[in-house]
């Protein structure tokens, strides 16, 4: 009994790392500094809720009669699975298969189309090329450097995924309409992701790189605003819980980034909440897809 404990120890600290009581991943090139507990777990599934109801549903891309009579999707750094477990639910003809380096993903009572694997995205992956008939990734603007995007990123995606196929993208822009607080945060998480090559506004860089492989038929952008707190409703009272509670488990990277205590930022966090309901800020979020020739 003490050998497999230890074992299991050794195999848990390889794989992750823990920072006042938080939960972090310990993938030497990936740059993503968010937690991967319970806690973080729960963040992701109540945004999920919030963007299904801001967009009016699960995806963009027009693959709604392609999913009804059976095909094979794959969503890229799944997190949670809800997402997928929605799909998959909706969609009982379809396959459908999750990844990501940190395992929160369900493992127990799966709809029996749904698989997922732990693996890092950017040590390439096992499915033969144009095996999908619809990709999908969501929320990795700091996750991936510029480099990654372009080495990586962009061509597995494509190697990945049929012709006639979908790829689609769901991403967010920093917040507008800020308060000083806020703007200060803002910019120290800006400096920080730009001193590790990650690009924290991915709008027009994802667009252009899919455009410059010319392997597209077609590739659109849909757009909303977001207010967050009371005035946006539910799903603006989720959203900026989300970004909340986000800020929260970057505490201690980011308060020694901008060389401050971790109180201070706790502190200027807190004052983010109530400049976010005074000022109206808001959020941007998107959706880029495009049809592979």
């Amino acid at each position: 009994m003490g050998a497999c404990c230890s074992r299991r120890d050794d195999e848990d600290a390889a794989r992750f790392r823990y920072i006042d009581g938080r939960r972090y991943h310990n993938i030497s090139n990936s740059e993503y500094i968010l937690a991967n507990d319970e806690v973080e777990a729960e963040r992701l599934i109540r945004y999920h809720e919030a963007m299904k109801n801001i967009w009016g549903g699960l995806f963009r891309s027009p693959v709604e009669e392609k999913l009804k009579c059976g095909a094979k999707v794959i969503d890229v750094g799944c997190g949670t699975g809800t997402w997928l477990l929605d799909m998959a639910r909706t969609y009982p003809e379809s396959y459908f298969v999750g990844i990501d380096f940190s395992p929160i993903f369900p493992t127990e009572g799966l709809p029996e189309n749904l698989k997922f694997v732990n693996c890092n995205f950017l040590d390439g992956l096992l499915f033969e090329d144009s095996y999908f008939d619809f990709t999908h990734q969501k929320f990795m603007c700091v996750a991936y450097t510029d480099e990654q995007w372009e080495k990586n990123v962009i061509p597995e995606l494509l190697r990945i995924t049929k012709s006639g196929g979908w790829i689609e993208f769901a991403e967010a822009d920093s917040l507008t309409s800020t308060g000083k607080a806020t703007q200060r945060i803002m910019n120290g998480l800006k400096g920080y992701y730009e001193s590790k090559g990650l690009n924290c506004n991915l709008k027009e860089y994802i667009h252009q790189l899919l455009k410059s492989t010319n392997a597209f038929s077609e590739i659109r952008t849909e757009q909303k605003s977001i207010t967050l707190g009371k005035k946006g409703g539910k799903s603006g009272q989720e959203t900026l819980k989300f970004y909340m509670r986000g800020l929260s488990t970057s505490r201690n990277i980011m308060s020694s980034f901008m060389n401050i205590t971790p109180e201070h930022f706790d502190a200027l966090a807190e004052t983010v909440f109530i400049e976010a309901e005074k000022c109206d800020t808001y959020s941007l979020q998107y959706r880029i897809y495009g049809h592979k020739l």
